[in-house]
């Protein structure tokens, strides 16, 4: 971004009378002024370059001469009007925002001593109050130069490599998108004379197939910027165009579309809840599809674009979107949002806050229900340049984001890089994961079914997701330092009970195929989210998660009769392991019954050691011989 145009730009629209400089330099500016306005930009230049060679002190020459250089994309020929312009009038406070414009290009090119003196010198020609934004920006680019100097030396192991000529096949890749398990890639996509569209890239043995555009979505106009799901199963795109088939509410909406088996539905507009008449893109979706980070300029923000979040309600509609706040957004920009599979990780890029020029990458934690202050990543991920669009795989090692180069004058080229993630970068709390298909126990058909995961201490649903109606497939995410309770249901079906302690278990995902049983005469599951006390019969409160989904399934099913049974491992005498079992099952059975349950739906027994369902040699075989379980009578 060519900051430095700005304050050039409102200098060129205020008065340029000259002072007591040579009548000659001053008549050929007048022509110069005079061609300019007619758009006759080239005799324009003649003059004005006469002006300058006729008084090199005539510094409106060189401001009017630099305009026609910016119009013309030359912005090193403007810097070095500027620079000759300082040999002159360095101390005319009529050109003081010369100082500001030449302080934020040395900015955007790493220049940071050089930077910092034009930026100072401006502050001491005290200007008023009325021009407090380039005040402002004077004393970020003097706090973010010295930040820059100090931290510069603090190098990061950083070395991005291409993703290849497959992926990156046309002049412009950019804001990618991948699946928690790191095998699907999506990105926008672009050549100088086509519209942007969406592309799909599949991981095969280690390398990144041939991209294939996603064409239910795409249309004849601009989309891109998308995100997905940890799945990839849901994703939020930006579409520019509002067209009969696809309306939008501003000048570019965000849309919805889902994956069902190998097919994209029809993209949905997000309402008026997230939509505006003003520019929303940008998004970054919550591994579950449930929360969506977004850019917008839209009134009522913070700075020029803010990040923002919406939450999907249980009516399935779009909550009202609310802005991140002061700690995130600043009075500059602030785009691309990347909330992290653990769902407590936020990257983005700011203009605003402190860093090393343009637009640098910064993280957040949200933390007892607070965002962090933003730390930068730090160099050399961030430098002079912008640096916008990452993204981190679930596990934190991987990151991906767009690199831009230079290619003929000012033109630009970009594709898609990856980067080993510095551990003093990566997310608080990492991600693993757990896939498969749902089926149908006795068909084996894949079912389309409920998949919810409830942290066992809080009772908190972290995510809820839906296995493909067609492939039965899912993946859902299992953060670091939790434990959870994962419960599989369908209408008809006996819901599954998985648990996950994820205290002690590494990022590598898992793949579990599941079978549901239909409710009928017989059908059993071990509650495995049902926990006591070493040879107690008290339940632990982490248990509540558990029981309250028994509850809410015997409520749904209120003419169903169920046996719960408790079973021990083989340690102990007889008696005794019949004894503790049946008083597990009574524990549960009296929950059931203070919650509403009728009585007569439900049996206790105890079976003691006398129905094992793993060897009791090991310690493991005897853990899962110590249970209870749910049967259908």
């Amino acid at each position: 971004m060519n900051h430095f145009f700005y304050s050039f730009l409102i200098f060129c629209f205020v008065s340029l009378a000259s002072l007591g400089q040579s009548s000659k330099a001053k008549k050929l500016y007048e022509k110069g002024e005079k061609a300019v306005s007619e758009r006759q930009f080239a005799d324009a230049k003649e003059f004005l370059n006469k002006s300058i060679k006729s008084d090199p002190s005539f510094g409106d020459s060189y401001y009017l001469l630099a305009y026609l250089n910016i119009l013309e994309r030359n912005y090193q020929k403007s810097r070095e009007l500027y620079a000759e312009l300082m040999k002159c009038c360095a101390d005319n406070s009529k050109y003081m925002l010369a100082h500001l414009s030449l302080a934020e290009y040395e900015w955007s090119q790493g220049n940071y001593d050089l930077a910092e003196k034009y930026a100072s010198s401006f502050l001491k020609f005290n200007p008023s109050k009325r021009q407090y934004s380039q005040i402002s920006t004077a004393n970020k680019i003097i706090a973010s130069c010295k930040y820059a100097r100090a931290n510069i030396g603090n190098k990061l192991p950083f070395n991005p490599v291409s993703l290849g000529s497959i992926v990156n096949q046309r002049e412009q890749q950019y804001f990618p998108a991948i699946t928690a398990n790191g095998t699907v890639l999506y990105f926008t996509s672009r050549d100088r004379n086509t519209d942007e569209n969406i592309f799909q890239t599949t991981l095969v043995d280690g390398e990144w197939a041939t991209p294939e555009e996603v064409r239910e979505l795409n249309t004849k106009f601009n989309e891109g910027t998308c995100s997905i799901s940890a799945d990839g199963s849901i994703m939020i795109f930006t579409s520019c165009e509002s067209t009969k088939d696809r309306q939008g509410y501003g000048s570019c909406d965000l849309f919805l579309s889902k994956k069902i088996g190998e097919h994209w539905t029809k993209p949905e507009n997000l309402g008026p809840n997230v939509n505006s008449r003003n520019w929303e893109s940008q998004p970054s979706l919550s591994a579950d599809g449930r929360t969506l980070y977004f850019v917008s300029d839209r009134k009522g923000g913070i700075g020029k674009k803010d990040i923002w979040v919406s939450s999907l309600g249980s009516n399935g509609e779009w909550q009202p979107a609310q802005n991140l706040g002061e700690n995130i957004n600043s009075y500059d920009d602030d785009l691309s949002p990347y909330i992290h599979s653990n769902g407590t990780t936020l990257y983005f890029s700011s203009e605003g806050q402190v860093g090393y020029g343009g637009l640098d990458l910064f993280k957040v934690e949200y933390v007892n229900g607070e965002w962090s202050e933003p730390k930068n990543l730090g160099f050399p991920i961030n430098d002079h340049a912008d640096q916008v669009s990452l993204i981190v795989s679930s596990d934190g090692s991987k990151g991906y984001f767009s690199k831009e180069f230079s290619m003929h004058g000012n033109d630009r080229t970009s594709e898609i890089v990856s980067f080993d993630v510095p551990k003093d970068i990566q997310p608080s709390a990492l991600s693993s994961y757990l896939e498969g298909v749902v089926y149908d126990a006795i068909t084996k058909k894949p079912l389309k079914s409920e998949i919810e995961l409830k942290k066992l201490e809080s009772d908190i649903t972290e995510s809820k997701v839906f296995s493909d109606e067609e492939t039965g497939k899912y993946l859902i995410v299992l953060n670091q330092k939790e434990e959870y309770a994962l419960y599989v249901s369908r209408p008809g079906y006996l819901f599954q009970s998985l648990t996950f302690d994820m205290h002690n278990i590494g990022v590598e995902g898992k793949t579990l195929d599941i079978f549901l049983q239909r409710v009928e005469h017989g059908t059993n599951i071990t509650l495995n989210n049902i926990f006591f006390d070493s040879n107690k019969f008290d339940l632990e409160n982490k248990s509540n998660v558990e029981l309250q989904r028994i509850v809410e399934f015997m409520e749904n099913n209120p003419t169903l009769k169920v046996e719960i049974s408790g079973h021990t491992d083989n340690i102990g005498t007889d008696k005794y392991n019949v004894d503790l079992s049946q008083k597990r099952a009574e524990a549960v059975v009296n929950y059931l019954i203070d919650k509403g349950i009728p009585k007569g739906n439900l049996v206790a027994k105890g079976y003691g050691k006398s129905k094992p369902i793993a060897s009791n040699d090991t310690e493991l075989g005897r853990q899962k011989n110590r249970r209870i379980e749910f049967e259908i009578l």
